[in-house]
């Protein structure tokens, strides 16, 4: 039986942790998440159920965009749970000793993302109003509720029916409707495949035509919250995942809610194939050449939006797998990041990057009809940052033909390659990782270095999340050039503008945690 938010409350740590949170007490949060798992022996799962139940209605927000002075501005999402969901995925690369940080770091930011909505307003302090430049006093108040706690809603009907109830309530923005029927389908543990299917739909399928001159944007957010609600709750237990639930699921139906690019894709594989495409992924088997990868990859980012949609349709004619097609594109998306020189811009290459993951996620893990569509919402994605950011030249050969890296033994790259990413130096960082690969060097030490370097880093889970999202997809993916994953994890990392205070965590974890 789910356990509700109220029964969790009811557990020693609960009160404390939120004391803490309230207090936007980082270091505090941190150590009793700490405690409770070196000290207590308690389960990570367990001290996550009762962290995120604790931090669950201060990180909500009414809309995602609002109007100043008549222009509208982008309000973001809460970023807390994607690192938390990272942190668990994460971990196993890290060396033993390291595999707690993650998990700390993403507890560390939690005070620092509350109430995003008054933050950016300069109403309340944490991450996003430092990050506009506003220094807040400490409030005399806390963070705002803006979705209360809901009840599970339980109507009658077919399975089938109820399912599409809260399809319906979450695209048309119905968040406490879409939350109850969310959290009464949950509760059934035959249901739960069927609804992990359709909150990655969701998710994937709320993703904007352009980002061109927007200030609105989703970048394919709602995509990256239905994964972490889900691999939270499968690491969690389904039944001891209210927090997550309570965090994640209300997001997905506030707006302003994107279907439109969805729907041109319904429209193409409707006009282009038999029974509406839903039968490709049975009969298309055929994988890409390594001639037709090379050749698609810069057409993603520099070629027009038609001639790309066109390129999918033609090769799923073809007989072209959804798989290979899939692993293709997300090496698209790594080409974004590396021909991103700007640090503001790196940005707008991850998010396709981690979209991406995710879309390549559920079509490795679900027998889904409607997948082949979510292909022209990936290709679009790359293509429009591309234009949006005139990333129409390559740059990797360039920087790396301009630094010296050899002579160096594997270990003194990844030695070199921590310092250079330390020091945000983005063609050093590159080249130095470059030559590690080219060299054939194990994977897995590249990774683990690669992966305690984006640990040390705070402020943002993103640093953490590429870091994860290449490793994934370099696991699964089954081109000749998966090594550009491993390398546009590293780019961005060095790349990515960073905050003051990015390094606390780290710092607390060296002196207090990592041998106790």
């Amino acid at each position: 039986m789910s356990v509700t938010r109220d029964e969790i409350r009811e557990d020693k740590s609960f009160d404390l942790l939120t004391d803490a949170i309230l207090e936007r007490d980082q270091p505090r949060t941190t150590d009793l998440f700490f405690q409770m798992v070196a000290r207590q022996g308690r389960s990570v799962s367990d001290a996550l159920s009762v962290v995120t139940a604790a931090e669950a209605p201060f990180v909500q927000v009414p809309n995602h965009i609002n109007v100043r002075d008549g222009q509208i501005t982008l309000i973001n999402n809460d970023h807390t749970i994607l690192g938390l969901r990272t942190s668990t995925s994460l971990a196993p690369f890290l060396p033993e000793p390291y595999r707690l940080l993650p998990l700390l770091q993403s507890v560390w930011y939690i005070p620092a993302g509350l109430d995003i909505w008054n933050q950016l307003l300069g109403k309340y302090p944490g991450r996003y109003a430092t990050m506009k430049g506003m220094q807040v006093p400490p409030p005399s108040y806390g963070p705002v509720v803006w979705n209360e706690e809901q009840a599970p809603i339980r109507e009658a009907g077919t399975v089938e029916e109820r399912l599409h109830a809260h399809l319906i309530a979450t695209m048309s923005g119905d968040v406490r409707r879409s939350y109850g029927l969310f959290l009464g389908l949950a509760a059934d543990e035959e249901t739960r495949p069927r609804l992990r299917d359709q909150l990655l739909f969701l998710g994937l399928i709320d993703l904007q035509d352009t980002v061109i001159g927007r200030k609105a944007r989703n970048t394919g957010h709602k995509a990256l919250r239905a994964r972490a609600v889900l691999d939270l709750a499968d690491f969690m237990g389904w039944d001891r995942s209210h927090g997550v639930y309570y965090i994640g699921v209300p997001d997905m139906a506030i707006g302003p809610l994107y279907y439109s690019l969805y729907d041109a894709a319904c429209v193409t594989v409707t006009a282009e194939f038999p029974d509406a495409g839903k039968t490709l992924k049975q009969t298309n088997h055929t994988p890409l050449t390594p001639a037709e990868v090379e050749e698609m990859v810069p057409l993603l980012l520099e070629a027009d939006g038609p001639t790309v949609w066109n390129l999918i349709t033609t090769h799923l004619r073809n007989g072209k797998s959804i798989r290979s097609l899939g692993d293709t594109i997300q090496l698209g998306a790594a080409e974004l990041i590396l021909r991103t020189t700007v640090p503001r811009q790196f940005t707008d290459g991850q998010h396709p990057f981690d979209y991406c993951n995710v879309a390549n996620f559920w079509m490795r893990t679900s027998d889904n009809p409607y997948q082949p569509r979510v292909l022209y919402m990936m290709a679009n994605f790359i293509n429009d940052v591309a234009h949006s950011n005139k990333l129409f030249t390559p740059v990797i050969d360039r920087e790396c033909a301009g630094i010296d890296t050899t002579g160096r033994s594997p270990d003194a790259l990844l030695r070199e390659l921590d310092e250079a990413i330390l020091a945000f130096d983005i063609a050093r960082s590159t080249a130095l990782a470059n030559a590690y690969l080219k060299s054939g060097a194990d994977r897995k030490a590249y990774q683990a270095a690669v992966a305690v370097t984006a640990c040390k880093f705070q402020d943002d889970p993103h640093n953490q999340k590429i870091t994860h999202s290449t490793f994934e997809e370099y696991g699964h993916n089954s081109t000749h050039l998966k090594d550009r994953l491993l390398l546009a994890s590293v780019r961005l990392l060095a790349g990515w503008p960073k905050m003051p205070g990015e390094r606390d965590c780290y710092a607390r974890f060296v002196k207090e945690w990592i041998n106790n």
